[in-house]
């Protein structure tokens, strides 16, 4: 049953109706407020979601309010409390997870029907609302956009990130013969256990020029790094290494690249993209990852410390995998 707005209301000490929990866009940065306004009912199509555990990409803090809406984040895991006219596949009380459509850190959310997919129950909240954004990003671009065949050679960049670590574990889960990983030597070992057959060492001149001697060497480069915000461009090196007719996908860039791909004229051999939200695809994750061995960089709770502390850590660059908010009990 759809949570009483009232009991919500009284158990957050919140002085109005219809509220909850969440981590709210406010004055340019995102904070925690125990008072947001609560969805409205699910409309046709449409899916509410009790929040078990909620995961938070760059996008989240990088938007405005007035295109993110009021309440931050994307990716989620929960339970259905109430189906909209016209949803297939979900009933009252299924767990799911995939994107919401009014914001996914709070204590409720709407999701669109089409971009949601059932949770297996082996599978713990935490872990699946790691998966949306991170991992279906890495498997277009490296399948939609890159064309990887099994047998090839992928080089990620960025590779101890969210979509990095998830593009290392998806190459080889689609059957690259070689996947390599620029990352720190600190971060090294993380990268080889989500599959990368080698690592190289950004931070080290000696090793990213003996990357660039090897010439044409990869079918797919999936660029996580450049255009992250620190400067950092890549666009040269993963030109120097890709072989001829493979492709470089980036998932950051300038205004000029979003420009080109809104008006479809971006370069061959380098693309931008944008990730198209789906359920098939998100239930195609399982098959390809299971139900186990998601990074999971940090758990902060729905709180302001929590709030704080998580997008700090977002924000820092230094994530390895995966930052997710617990909302309720049992994420």
């Amino acid at each position: 049953t759809v949570p009483d707005e009232t009991a919500i209301s009284l158990r957050n000490n919140c002085p109005q109706w219809g509220a909850m929990k969440a981590a709210v866009r406010t004055g340019g940065s995102i904070r925690f407020s125990a008072c947001a306004k609560a969805p409205r009912k699910p409309g046709t199509n449409e899916v509410l979601v009790s929040v078990r555990a909620a995961g938070i990409n760059p996008i989240d803090y990088k938007l405005p309010k007035l295109l993110g809406g009021p309440v931050a984040g994307l990716d989620l895991a929960g339970v259905a409390v109430a189906v909209g006219h016209g949803v297939k596949g979900f009933k009252e009380g299924d767990e799911v997870f995939g994107f919401a459509k009014s914001g996914s850190v709070a204590e409720q959310a709407l999701c669109d029907g089409a971009k949601l997919a059932l949770k297996p129950k082996e599978l713990a909240f935490t872990d699946a609302a790691a998966l949306p954004t991170a991992y279906l990003t890495s498997l277009q671009a490296l399948r939609t956009h890159g064309k990887l065949q099994a047998g090839g050679s992928v080089l990620v960049i960025g590779a101890s990130g969210g979509c990095g670590l998830s593009g290392v574990k998806l190459a080889k889960a689609l059957g690259a013969a070689e996947v390599v990983g620029v990352t720190s030597s600190k971060n090294a070992e993380l990268v080889k256990a989500a599959g990368a057959s080698r690592t190289v060492d950004y931070t080290s001149e000696a090793e990213m020029s003996a990357l660039l001697s090897e010439g044409p060497t990869f079918d797919v480069v999936y660029d996580c790094a450049t255009g992250s915000g620190k400067g950092e461009d890549y666009v040269k090196a993963a030109k120097a290494v890709l072989k001829p007719g493979g492709v470089t996908v980036a998932i950051n860039g300038k205004l000029g690249d979003w420009m080109r791909l809104i008006f479809n004229m971006q370069p061959k051999g380098r693309k931008i993209m944008l990730t198209k939200q789906n359920s098939a695809e998100l239930g195609e994750l399982i098959q390809l990852l299971g139900t186990t061995g998601i990074e999971i960089d940090s758990l902060h709770e729905l709180s302001e410390a929590g709030v704080d502390a998580a997008f700090d850590r977002l924000k820092s660059r230094r994530a390895r995998g995966k930052v997710v908010i617990t909302v309720m009990e049992g994420g």
